[in-house]
């Protein structure tokens, strides 16, 4: 076995109970195990005492799944794995939910299943969907309390299995998509690239970016009796597994939108829409591993994007959309949020519309 090379987790990080459905560890095994490594070796030696043909039932919790993934990659001498991994979980990959958006009639309607059913797959981190403008988005957001580099391969993941997603259910649409990724270019960005065509790093967010016109485009799997049965399936798998970690956030990704010149609504107003004590509120999102404020300040950095590439739109015009009385101000947040002020990124959007 190669030495294993990991940032440590921090006590508060092991403590986490965040689990992780074991659709991840086995795939990552099934890797291990084409190339002649025993995945009950990898297992023992990541301290997991779990059958590998139990993973499925058991799921890992998030800090077993970041030693194991240690392990193996250390074992391998594969940086990419996270690549591999991803690429191996297409929709047939996630159980109830897979089914549901293979059934689905339109990739709008991928979009909506996804976003609903984000929390059974996509444990410890959320999916906030745009699809207002030319350019849509799915922002991927890794809430796991993990190392950065740790993080970092968990959007690969996510990024990779997404492009491989729609490769499946629309032939053809990936020709528009581009990767984003808010960390630095790897060693292995070429593997990233023999997936993800279109990637670029240190961007403002981690996200999907899409060609809206072909949401409303027929899919060819789409299965009306299908797709009812694969939701019924998600809302019993939600029953009897108590998968409801994440719900409040999605909720909150959804409604945190810019109010006119009042901008954001307040954790107070928002906690009284939701029918909820602030105090309530703030419990929930710490439990789901967030707060307001975080969420918060990824609303105004996404929606900050959304209306810089509306050239129509100075940005003066933007800052006050977002609730800035002084556009100075905005700009300050935003070389907080980006590390450039907001002219930087309008002229490199306006750059590249016109390749």
């Amino acid at each position: 076995m190669g030495k294993r090379s990991t940032e440590a987790l921090t006590p508060a990080e092991r403590d986490v109970d965040f689990l992780i459905p074991g659709i991840f560890a086995m795939v990552m095994l099934d890797i291990a195990s084409e190339r002649g490594l025993s995945s009950a070796s990898l297992l023992a030696e990541a301290d997991i005492q779990i059958a590998a043909d139990a993973l499925i039932d058991t799921g890992l919790f998030v800090s077993q799944h970041a030693r194991l993934m240690a392990v193996v990659e250390a074992a391998l001498d594969e940086p990419a794995l996270a690549v591999e991994i991803g690429w191996r979980l297409p929709p047939t990959a996630l159980g109830s939910v897979g089914y549901a958006l293979l059934a689905s009639s339109t990739m709008g309607e991928v979009l909506e299943i996804l976003q609903r059913f984000w929390h059974l797959v996509g444990r410890g981190s959320s999916i906030i969907v745009n699809t207002k403008g030319p350019v849509g988005s799915i922002e991927i957001d890794v809430r796991l309390p993990l190392p950065a580099v740790a993080r970092a391969r968990v959007a690969e993941i996510i990024a990779v299995s997404m492009y491989r997603g729609l490769l499946a259910l629309a032939p053809g649409a990936e020709s528009g998509c581009e990767v984003w990724f808010d960390f630095p270019e790897p060693e292995h960005a070429d593997a990233v690239r023999h997936r993800l065509p279109h990637v670029r790093y240190q961007m403002p967010s981690c996200q999907f970016r899409f060609d809206t016109a072909r949401l409303d485009t027929p899919l060819a799997m789409s299965n009306p009796v299908g797709l009812r049965t694969a939701m019924r399936w998600c809302e019993r798998d939600e029953r009897e597994h108590g998968l409801v970690d994440g719900k409040l956030t999605t909720v909150l990704h959804q409604q945190l939108r810019p109010e006119g010149a009042k901008g954001f609504p307040s954790m107070d107003q928002m906690a009284r829409r939701l029918g909820m004590a602030p105090r309530s509120l703030r419990r929930h999102l710490k439990a789901e591993g967030t707060s307001y404020s975080s969420l918060l300040q990824a609303a105004r950095l996404r929606e900050a994007l959304r209306l810089l590439e509306q050239p129509h739109l100075s940005v003066r015009e933007v800052a006050s959309l977002l609730g800035y009385e002084d556009p100075a101000n905005f700009t300050r947040a935003f070389r907080s949020w980006t590390g450039s002020p907001p002219s930087t990124y309008r002229r490199e959007a306006a750059a590249k519309r016109e390749r």
